[in-house]
């Protein structure tokens, strides 16, 4: 079984988001290594993560983006 697939939308924009930006400039990312980020992940109770390849978690605020799942072909 393959793992669902989906995409982290920037509300402000409607694009995919910089993650290595965003490590770099905003305040909730400034604990992640900017170039080792490793993706977003998401909780069971539905909170989004971004990380690093190093094990470090920043939480997403929960109105700077939306997840589109991606339908299986």
């Amino acid at each position: 079984m393959t793992p669902p697939i989906f995409h982290v939308i920037d509300t402000s924009t409607g694009a995919e988001p910089d993650t290595m930006q965003l490590a770099l400039k905003e305040e909730w990312a400034k604990n992640l290594v900017y170039c080792d980020i490793e993706g977003w992940a998401l909780g069971e109770d539905g909170t989004l993560y971004l990380i690093d390849e190093c094990g470090n978690v920043a939480y997403a605020p929960e109105d700077l983006f939306r997840i589109v799942w991606a339908i299986a072909q």
